[in-house]
């Protein structure tokens, strides 16, 4: 049951509500025993502490304190339009070599920073606003718009990169314009988020082609500026969407809806890997502690050292990156602090007055020195461990034995923490990292060698692997970002702080470009010219599987120069089949359509080989050596 909480406590907005499931089950029964009256007796006073808690807290937010989230929320949506409004047009810019990486790295950051602020105030607001809570739909749209605008700004940064050796002004006549309306509408919804009607509404713009002048490109300048224009189309609507949205939230007379709502990306249901090494650990605490509760003669703490192990278990294995080493500090501190208190400064105490005002004096002096959310964890302990040593009771009773009992149980916890830390498998930072790097490309190389370069559709049970290969591929790349700060790049000698964000974000880039290709596949395409191409594609989804397989079982092997002179090879050869394909079929006889999807497949192909390029190209200066090491700090 336990495992089950824990398993749902680490990919659930609710994760405070398993938490809670969990530890008081164990709490319950522990205290119980098997004395089926006691238990029942302490599930009620469990019942009655957590209800005079919520009762007390809601009455202080209520009456005493009343808080809302509503402004924090609106000043969020404010910094996260302005942010992907920057973006937005850095991302524009591009296509000049007007920008440069370093200052999309820093607005991605800010922008990635943003879209999580919002989504947590978004959770509160609904909460404590009614406002908010009578506009939820509306709200939730806009935050779907928000990440799909964040995937669209994604994909063109990799489309515009190819354009940069076009005059894109010449080939798209009103692409300033067109940009120019894209960043106006961001505009009008930074305006909006602050409560101004907008001075105007978005106008409807077409992004016009030169077609004459695009007969004049090679076949794949043509299939990235199709791409192109499909990725501005693709922003178009989403910012379209946005402003619809935000206009609703707002109640602005605004009712035009003709373009659709932004779909959100359906999800199919898998276990999880790693929430269900969550649950093997939480598992495997929960057996040590309660075997040693059984085999330790007089073990300090008793079944609390069990209540206590599950507790801090729950906590531990759903934040991984967090190591059991940061609680020494904190732990001790706090032990030290509530003993003496207990020691020295309650055994004086002989009324209910002066225990009340010890208490707020406690309370209130731990809230204050930690109030930020980073010292969370301290503030948590501080509390807890102070009740849990001062065991107030009638009648109140004093004991050294309380310290030092206390002390020895939340070693012991510790020690048994510790050992989740490496069994079954070892959560150092580097190796999880190199773990995750292998479980990626696994991932392509089953992705790679099912693609299907016709129109023909697979099977269901076929469409929910690459599906599921495809979810876990996003997924494993934002793992990896999330294990980035807690890696000690001063034990990988020779790597820089910037080379491993950087690898993370080729790896991100691949995953998008390979949801493109998939997505292109799916393509209606001309059998007249697919026929002759597939050979070369053949050759290229053979080369993607074998550099995918070989980097599953060493991440570092990856050769920059020599993939890059094989894509060059591929190039030329598909260039070529390409140019007597057309030119024995005749353009004219091939529908412009057939021509685009098949630009799109060869367009995805590059881009997913020039992100595993990128990728290799950072594996390069990256100490690999250290990273396999075995370390037990």
């Amino acid at each position: 049951y336990v495992g089950f909480c824990t398993y749902m406590m680490a990919g659930s907005r609710l994760q405070y509500f398993w938490f809670v499931c969990g530890f008081v089950a164990v709490l319950v029964c522990m205290d119980a025993g098997f004395d089926s009256v006691n238990a029942f007796n302490t599930a009620i006073l469990r019942s009655q502490e957590t209800g005079l808690g919520i009762l007390t807290y809601s009455i202080v937010a209520i009456l005493l304190w009343p808080q809302h989230s509503t402004k924090d929320l609106n000043a969020i949506v404010a910094t996260l339009a302005s942010t992907q409004q920057q973006l937005l047009q850095t991302c524009f810019d591009i296509t000049n070599n007007q920008t440069d990486a370093a200052t999309v790295n820093n607005l991605t950051l800010n922008e990635s920073q943003a879209l999580s602020r919002f989504s947590q105030l978004l959770n509160t607001a609904e909460s404590d606003s009614e406002e908010v809570r009578e506009l939820r739909q509306q709200w939730r749209q806009y935050q779907k718009s928000t990440q799909a605008l964040t995937q669209e700004m994604a994909r063109w940064r990799e489309t515009a990169t190819d354009l940069q050796t076009l005059n894109i002004q010449q080939l798209l006549p009103n692409f300033i314009e067109f940009t120019a309306e894209l960043n106006e509408r961001l505009v009008l919804i930074n305006t909006m988020a602050t409560n101004q009607e907008p001075d105007r509404q978005p106008k409807k713009i077409t992004l016009n082609i030169d077609e004459i002048k695009v007969q004049g490109l090679s076949h794949f300048q043509q299939a990235a500026l199709a791409i192109a224009q499909t990725r501005l189309q693709q922003l178009d609507k989403t910012t379209f969407s946005l402003f619809n949205s935000m206009s609703a939230i707002k109640r602005f007379d605004y009712t035009e809806k003709a373009i659709e709502s932004v779909p959100s990306s359906s999800k199919i249901f898998v276990l999880d890997p790693d929430r269900l090494l969550s649950v093997i650990r939480i598992i495997m605490i929960m057996w040590i502690a309660y075997l040693s509760l059984i085999y330790v003669d007089s073990i300090p703490g008793g079944p609390g050292f069990v209540t206590m192990s599950s507790v801090f278990g729950m906590i531990l294995v759903t934040t991984p990156q967090l190591p059991v080493t940061k609680l020494v500090v904190p732990l001790s501190g706090s032990i030290l602090f509530a003993s003496l208190i207990y020691i020295f400064v309650m055994p004086h105490m002989s009324s209910f007055l002066s225990l009340a005002v010890l208490l707020f004096t406690v309370t209130a002096t731990i809230c204050y020195l930690f109030s930020t959310p980073q010292q969370g964890l301290s503030k948590a302990l501080g509390l807890a461990l102070f009740l849990n040593i001062a065991s107030i009771s009638n009648p109140q009773i004093y004991s050294f034995l309380v310290v030092t009992t206390t002390s020895v149980m939340f070693i012991l916890t510790l020690l048994v923490l510790l050992i989740s830390a490496y069994f079954p498998v070892s959560l150092n930072p580097e190796q999880v990292f190199l773990r995750l790097l292998r479980r990626y490309f696994r991932n392509c190389e089953y992705l790679y060698s099912h693609i299907k370069n016709t129109s023909q559709p697979s099977g269901l049970i076929e469409q929910y692997k690459q599906r599921l290969h495809l979810q876990d591929l996003v997924k494993v790349s934002q793992n990896l970002s999330s294990w980035l700060p807690v890696i000690k790049i001063k034990n990988l000698s020779g790597t820089s702080a910037e080379q491993l964000p950087l690898l993370v974000t080729s790896l991100q880039k691949l995953a998008v470009q390979t949801q493109l290709l998939f997505d292109s596949t799916a393509y209606s395409q001309s059998p007249s010219l697919i026929q002759p191409l597939q050979k070369g594609f053949f050759d290229w989804q053979y080369k993607l599987n074998k550099i995918s397989k070989k980097l599953s079982f060493d991440p570092s092997s990856a050769n920059n120069d020599i993939l890059s002179l094989e894509l060059k090879r591929t190039i030329a050869t598909m260039e070529k089949s390409l140019e007597d394909t057309l030119n024995q079929e005749g353009e004219n006889q091939v529908s412009k359509q057939h021509r685009e999807h098949l630009y799109s497949l060869l367009a995805a192909y590059r881009t997913v080989s020039a992100a595993i390029i990128d990728y290799a190209a950072y594996t390069k200066d990256i100490d690999w050596v250290h990273c396999n090491e075995q370390r037990f700090v």
